[in-house]
């Protein structure tokens, strides 16, 4: 990334071609402003610093626990 907080052409490139979408090319520069700048809180959040939860259901393959 550019300054860590901007994506490279190349980078929405590849990010759009992963989620298997197509942009024209004259719209590529405002896709990438976008997601920058919605991307923006994410990154500034310290993760390490969340509290991480169980999750509230549990499967069984067996299906075992139930009344």
């Amino acid at each position: 990334m550019t300054d860590g907080h901007e994506l490279t052409l190349d980078e929405l490139k590849a990010r759009l071609r992963a989620a298997g979408l197509t942009i024209a090319d004259n719209r590529l520069s405002m896709v990438r402003k976008l997601l920058s700048d919605a991307l923006v809180h994410v990154r500034a959040r310290d993760w390490r610093a969340s509290k991480t939860v169980e999750p509230a259901v549990r499967f069984s393959a067996g299906g075992e626990g139930r009344p």
